[in-house]
């Protein structure tokens, strides 16, 4: 939700005017330790200690405490809860200076029920022009949920004036519908609401428990904050093996990072936080003064953690980079959200690409392994031939036993492939299947494979002709100057070679910190100006065209080394 009542947060009533025997007021204790609950994220503790409060109509909690109750129920989606207290807060208190708030909540809980109309109708009753903006987010928030027609139909027709109803009824019929009337009312609504009609961002409304936060970027140097599974109640030094050990290689790559930008005359100042799964000590660090200090946030990893992350960049307008993810839904929590790795949606549309151009006739075979990334890729392929209007021969699950794979693929007696999809991240599982190629007649079929299919150290790639391309996110060019300088370097550190997540984290900060330097508070505008290709240790960065890293992630083999497919 919006930043309802911002200060009142901080300091309670202490910016009305309050009678001596108010500021001795019995309540006052009570107030503030449930406005401390309520800033710690403690919802229910809250609501129990408002509740009592709500009782004391002659109190000048009384409105407040009516208020945060109700915005506690909203966060723990007791909407009915908040609703009611609200209808009673706007009937004992019809007078209150903060009614335009009330009324925004009690819109934000009607429409989280549902009652669409209802919530409509409270968001008209706001005066106040200063909430325009988050009017707007809330309703293009909850609108775009709505998946039945006539719904949206009828609330057009109730509310013939209002834009973002408009909004979600032409995008909906655009996205449903073929019948002529649906078209020509879609086509009425754009013409009367204007040609943005179908672009309208639908940026959802902030919901911090707390003020936006004044940073300084003239300071000298830059906060980033850090949240990754350390897990440091288990952490052995003279263990290498440890699960969460990619989360130590990573932070050591920031580190070298750190180091050559202090070299360019760039100050960063990292602070790491043990963040896993636990929504609590999430919650608990969105409300750590120094947290919210952060000039830029680089992680969670996990669901539960990351989404209340990606809220907290929205509501404090700070940029959130998730190193390691290929998940593009994650994209749509936040406008301030960014992939430092492309979707695997995105490697799948540069795969097809790939295709196209080897054969204009897209006929996949598409053979994939057990994971669950393995099979999420395999269908997002057979969704992009679906869109480009190629055509699946077949999509097999296969393991990396050569005869098992033989068992399963078809014969393709009446239509052979243009080309072959494997996902795996068994290393194995990529020579096998190239067995069963050469044993039959498809020794000549494009093969375009991930990475992780094929063991490299075992497997020489010129085994498999000039027809292997890989999709490879993380290429590490063990013939580029840096590389072996940057492996000798941390060597020196740590007395081990760097992983994969060593250079990550070495890259990610390089790049991240330079941007920082250059753009300050305009970050974002910085990131869609232009790609960096050059002086980082893998691919570089692109995020011109979208919040996710698009930089080519096809390879193919030239003389001893692989290069990027353009």
């Amino acid at each position: 939700m919006k930043k309802i009542l911002l200060l009142l947060i901080l300091w309670g009533l202490y910016g009305t005017s309050i009678s001596n025997a108010q500021l001795f007021d019995q309540s006052e204790k009570k107030y503030r330790e449930a406005v401390s609950y309520f800033k710690q994220g403690r919802y229910e503790q809250a609501m129990s200690r408002f509740s009592p409060l709500t009782t004391q109509t002659n109190s000048a909690y009384g409105p407040y405490s009516h208020y945060y109750y109700a915005l506690a129920a909203y966060r723990l989606k007791k909407y009915n809860d908040g609703y009611l207290m609200l209808r009673q807060l706007l009937s004992r208190y019809p007078n209150w200076e903060k009614t335009d708030d009330a009324y925004y909540l009690m819109g934000a809980l009607n429409m989280a029920m549902g009652n669409y109309d209802k919530g409509l109708e409270n968001l008209q009753l706001i005066n106040d022009p200063a909430l325009n903006k988050d009017v707007q987010g809330l309703k293009q928030q909850y609108l775009a949920q709505i998946k039945d027609l006539n719904l949206l139909k009828n609330l057009q027709r109730q509310y013939p004036t209002d834009k973002e109803v408009a909004v979600a009824l032409v995008r909906l019929i655009q996205k449903t519908s073929t019948d002529r009337a649906d078209l020509e009312l879609s086509d009425r609504l754009t013409n009367r609401f204007g040609g943005d009609v179908a672009t309208v961002s639908n940026t959802p409304p902030s919901r911090t428990p707390g003020p936006k936060t004044t940073r300084n970027w003239d300071k000298g140097f830059y906060n980033v904050a850090v949240m990754l599974p350390f897990r440091l109640e288990e952490y052995q030094s003279s263990r290498r093996s440890r699960s969460n050990q990619f989360a130590y290689d990573y932070y050591q790559g920031m580190l070298l990072a750190r180091k050559q930008l202090k070299d360019e005359g760039i100050l960063i100042n990292l602070q790491s936080y043990d963040i896993s799964n636990e929504e609590a000590a999430m919650r608990d660090l969105v409300n750590n003064n120094q947290f919210r200090q952060s000039d830029l946030l680089i992680g969670p990893l996990y669901p539960k953690t990351y989404e209340i992350a990606s809220q907290f960049a929205t509501d404090q307008d700070v940029v959130l980079f998730n190193p390691l993810s290929t998940d593009g839904s994650l994209l749509s929590n936040s406008n301030n959200t960014y992939l430092a790795r492309p979707s695997v949606e995105y490697q799948m549309k540069q795969a097809a690409q790939l295709a196209s151009r080897l054969n204009p006739r897209l006929l996949a075979a598409i053979y994939y392994g057990g994971s669950a990334k393995d099979s999420a890729m395999a269908a997002a392929y057979a969704e992009e031939m679906k869109t480009r209007g190629g055509k699946v021969l077949e999509m097999v699950r296969i393991n990396d036993q050569k005869d098992y794979i033989d068992s399963r693929m078809s014969q393709f007696v009446n239509e052979q492939p243009t080309h072959i999809i494997l996902a795996s991240t068994d290393p194995q599982t990529g020579p096998a299947l190239f067995s069963v190629l050469n044993s039959r007649k498809l020794n000549a079929v494009p093969v375009i494979a991930t990475g992780t299919s094929f063991d490299f150290q075992k497997s020489r790639p010129h085994n498999y002709g000039g027809r292997l391309y890989l999709i490879e996110t993380d290429y590490i060019d063990l013939f580029k100057e840096g590389v072996r300088n940057f492996r000798l370097s941390y060597y020196e550190q740590t007395e081990t070679l760097p992983s994969v997540y060593s250079y990550l984290g070495y890259d990610q900060m390089l790049f991240l910190g330079r941007m920082m330097a250059q753009y300050k508070d305009r970050l974002a505008e910085g990131l869609k100006r232009r790609q960096q290709e050059e002086g980082y240790l893998l691919s570089g960065f692109d995020f011109t065209k979208s919040r996710e890293n698009q930089i080519p992630p096809i390879l193919r083999h030239e003389g001893s080394r692989w290069v990027p497919v353009r």
